[in-house]
């Protein structure tokens, strides 16, 4: 059978980026003077009385810390919520961090901002990408997973739940996580090894069967698939349990994501 294609389809147009991007891990200048940028709210933090830093994962210059006014227009509830796209306008200052100005919504949401489900698992996800993103590395092909995400997370009808599941196998591929594809049925997945095997290790950095199947259908499976994919609230802890240990064996930033605690208990 064939493979089903692992990204969301038609959801969204290619995003525009530079027609040489640099390769990943390498460091890039961010333009002097006023520039035009594209990029996913990951997190904002209130500075004084009267402004607002807000880290953006751009298309360009990867993540990037901006400052900007407090007004009614720009604050936490406006247009600086996680995982909002923004299209704006920057500008570098005498400091580090860059000026924000005439923010947009780049992609309109419906439904993310206002339900509850939906939002708290973009609270999730912005919080996971803030800590595992490093500063000023354009990563292409991560922006692109990421932007789409977003948009079929905010039309999904089905399968909601099961969503962080599919976007934690999914974002493996692009930390450098992912398995083999060497799975067979009933094999477990070793991944301090980063392979499947028909007999579970004798160390404790594996997924047994049941997780392993799991893993690998996510990994082959449309997120438009997802309500497909029937989970009791038991394997859904368990699963996201077995992810956590995963990233946790590569990078300790995971356990410093606040609302992974929330999301276990919704769902």
């Amino acid at each position: 059978m064939a493979e089903v294609k692992t990204y969301p389809t038609g959801a969204l147009p290619e995003v525009s980026l530079p027609t040489a991007p640099p390769r990943k891990g390498q460091k890039v200048p961010v333009p002097k003077g006023r520039y035009k940028a594209r990029g996913v709210v990951l997190h904002t933090l209130k500075y004084g009385e009267r402004q607002l830093i807000i880290h953006i994962f751009t298309a360009e210059y990867g993540r990037r810390s901006y400052i900007t006014k407090l007004s009614q227009r720009n604050n936490p509830r406006g247009l600086f919520q996680p995982l909002f796209v923004l299209e704006f306008d920057a500008w570098s200052g005498r400091g580090e961090l860059h000026h924000i100005d005439q923010p947009l919504q780049a992609v309109p949401l419906a439904e993310l901002p206002f339900d509850i489900v939906k939002s708290t698992i973009a609270l999730f996800l912005s919080e996971l990408l803030y800590r595992l993103i490093q500063e000023g590395e354009p990563d292409e092909a991560l922006y692109q997973f990421v932007e789409r995400s977003i948009v079929a997370l905010d039309g999904m009808g089905e399968g909601v739940a099961n969503f962080h599941l599919w976007f934690l196998v999914h974002l493996t591929e692009y930390m450098g996580y992912a398995p083999q594809e060497n799975y067979t049925e009933g094999s477990a997945l070793d991944y301090r090894n980063g392979h499947y095997t028909p007999t579970p290790p004798a160390h404790t950095l594996v997924m047994l069967a049941p997780e392993a199947a799991l893993f690998h259908r996510l990994r082959h499976c449309d997120c438009d698939a997802l309500g497909e994919v029937g989970l009791s609230r038991e394997q859904r802890v368990t699963m996201l349990e077995r992810l956590t240990d995963l990233y946790g064996y590569h990078t300790d930033a995971i356990y410093g994501v606040n609302s992974l605690r929330i999301l276990s208990e919704i769902f």
